[in-house]
């Protein structure tokens, strides 16, 4: 019999259940039956013959959403107020920063770093991943400037891995490494982000500064 010839598969388990009281349904993937229970409570289904456990996760994630969230949410949603609020934390640690502050520099920008990180997982990506390199990048220097060079290295590392064709965080990550007397590894994060940038001016005078 050909596939077109087959009969369609009945809900021959209908009112059925398992062992806990869940109902057994029939389910087709490509042709081929299959059984799974449903635990209407707990907002998940279970069966032998696939993993599941993804769309479980989602299912779960979504009944956590409050009431007036629209379902399925808009795709790149931003919520300005919360933009509002990170650029807000930025602002005040720049100007800290200017102070010499830079205890209070960080700690702005480590807020920052806890609002933009906060956002839900269906909000533009982009926005995340350009908030959470400022952040990072600008709390580099702040730990820079406070000769906390393994914390600079490692915030201006994560720059990098977040938004790699960004120039600052290599150079962010080459003056941290030369802070720390790496000097090879420096000048080749300096190297690395001149290609990004080739124009810029810093990178030129940061590799001639270094011995």
């Amino acid at each position: 019999m050909s596939d077109d010839a087959r009969p369609a598969p009945t809900l021959a388990h209908e009112n059925v259940e398992d062992d806990e009281g869940h109902p057994i349904l029939v389910a087709v993937d490509q042709n081929q039956t299959f059984e799974f229970a449903v635990d209407e409570k707990e907002c998940a289904v279970y069966t032998k013959e696939h993993d599941v456990s993804l769309l479980n996760m989602i299912a779960s994630w979504m009944t956590n959403l409050p009431p007036q969230a629209p379902f399925p949410p808009p795709p790149h949603i931003v919520q300005k107020p919360l933009s509002d609020m990170v650029k807000q934390a930025k602002d005040r640690g720049n100007e800290a920063y200017k102070k010499k502050d830079y205890v209070s520099a960080i700690k702005h920008y480590t807020m920052g770093l806890a609002m933009a990180s906060s956002r839900p997982m269906w909000e533009a990506s982009g926005v995340v991943a350009e908030e959470l390199s400022i952040m990072l990048a600008n709390r580099s220097a702040a730990f820079l400037a406070a000769e906390a060079y393994i914390e600079a290295l490692c915030d201006a590392d994560a720059v990098t891995k977040i938004n790699r064709v960004w120039g600052k965080g290599h150079f962010r990550k080459g003056k941290a490494l030369a802070a720390l007397q790496r000097f090879d590894e420096a000048r080749a994060a300096f190297d690395l982000g001149q290609q990004f940038e080739p124009d810029n001016e810093d990178f030129v005078k940061a590799i001639a500064e270094l011995p």
